[in-house]
């Protein structure tokens, strides 16, 4: 009986690295890469098509950001897990990259070691960071080490997630059904239950009410629009 492999799109603009992880993915046998490609605006169009189960994505792609291009990474394919490739140790990066809804950081020169464990790790439902990485990172959360984890924490949360969820989370605080959701914004009901299911996570929350409450404290229900308004 055949198992699905894990399909992974690569993103980075350096080519021999380009190459090589490709060949490093497809010689495992639970893995294939679906797509590969060096420039921002294509990988935004691939992760719309290809739907990959992990995206890897280089922080530096020539005149623009990886951190940058996540958000719409993520719009475009909500239920790819993106996985953050880089050559620089900075836990500002590290901050950033989960604060947006990263499922992996890691280091470009560990990818023989750690790229295929973190793959099946995220794969778990798990968030890999470099391990070395991990202690300075739980203290970051604390500390006042970037402008955009000590400032207002809810504030900081919501500017994470993606039009589309917080789109979807502000028609669930309003008590939205998924099925009325979705017919309103034209997805099916299990789209929406990935944009919902992939917020919450983001936000740390566990229940509606919760929600409610973050969306009360942050004066979100006055600026709430019907379903079916954003586009």
């Amino acid at each position: 009986m055949s198992t699905k492999k894990v399909s992974v799109m690569v993103v980075d603009d350096h080519a021999l690295l380009l190459a090589g992880l490709c060949m490093l993915l497809d010689a495992e046998a639970d893995m294939r890469v679906v797509g590969r490609t060096s420039r921002a605006g294509e990988a935004v169009a691939l992760a719309g098509q290809l739907r990959p189960d992990v995206i890897l994505l280089d922080i530096a792609l020539g005149d623009t950001s990886g951190l940058d291009l996540l958000p719409a990474l993520q719009e475009r394919s909500p239920a790819s897990r993106i996985m953050m490739l880089t050559m620089h140790e900075d836990q500002q990066y590290l901050q950033l990259a989960m604060a947006r809804g990263a499922a992996g950081f890691v280091l470009k020169k560990g990818l023989d070691v750690d790229l295929l464990y973190a793959i099946r790790s995220v794969m778990r439902g798990e968030i890999f960071i470099q391990p070395f990485m991990v202690q300075q990172y739980l203290a970051g959360q604390t500390a006042t080490t970037t402008a955009s984890v000590i400032e207002d924490k809810d504030s900081v949360l919501w500017a994470a997630l993606s039009p589309r969820e917080r789109q979807v989370m502000l028609a669930v605080a309003q008590g939205h059904t998924s099925k009325e959701i979705a017919l309103q914004e034209y997805l099916s009901e299990k789209t929406v239950a990935t944009y919902r299911s992939r917020a919450m996570i983001k936000l740390g929350l566990d229940t509606k009410a919760e929600l409610v409450e973050l969306t009360l404290r942050l004066g979100l229900f006055s600026k709430a629009r019907p379903v079916g308004a954003v586009r």
